[in-house]
């Protein structure tokens, strides 16, 4: 009589283990399956925000572009050089764009934003000029 009791309670008791592991197994499943929406979710939004960024660039850099058609007739080259700016770079032109009045400026201009050199010199004094 011991030796069935003991039976029972081993089979009760893995019984209980197997379905414990098989609930565990359920939520770990459902934890997973919310942690990947939620990572979709942000996903998404990001991209929206990304996407307004680069809509908000577009319309900067057509306002631009509209300005300086006013003053003199865009080439293909200068309308791809303006299409491939960045932010940063189309606010630095904004902020010199009445100094721009012929294409020579804009050009003069647009090398400046992109040669890296005065920048790392820049860099170099202001990290000698500390020591």
């Amino acid at each position: 009589m011991e030796e069935k009791r003991m039976d029972y309670l081993k089979d009760t008791s893995y019984a209980i283990a197997k379905m414990r592991m098989k609930y565990d197994e359920m939520d770990e499943k459902t934890v997973y399956k919310k942690g990947i929406e939620k990572g979709m979710r942000k996903g998404v939004k990001k991209g929206v925000k990304q996407g307004m960024v680069q809509g908000i660039i577009k319309g900067k850099v057509s306002l631009l572009k509209e300005l300086l058609r006013q003053k003199w007739e865009l080439t293909e080259s200068d309308e791809k050089e303006l299409d491939n700016l960045n932010e940063a770079e189309v606010n630095q032109i904004v902020q010199v764009l009445n100094r721009i009045n012929t294409p020579k400026d804009l050009h003069d201009q647009l090398k400046k934003i992109s040669d890296p050199k005065p920048q790392a010199e820049n860099h170099a004094q202001f990290a000698f000029s500390q020591d």
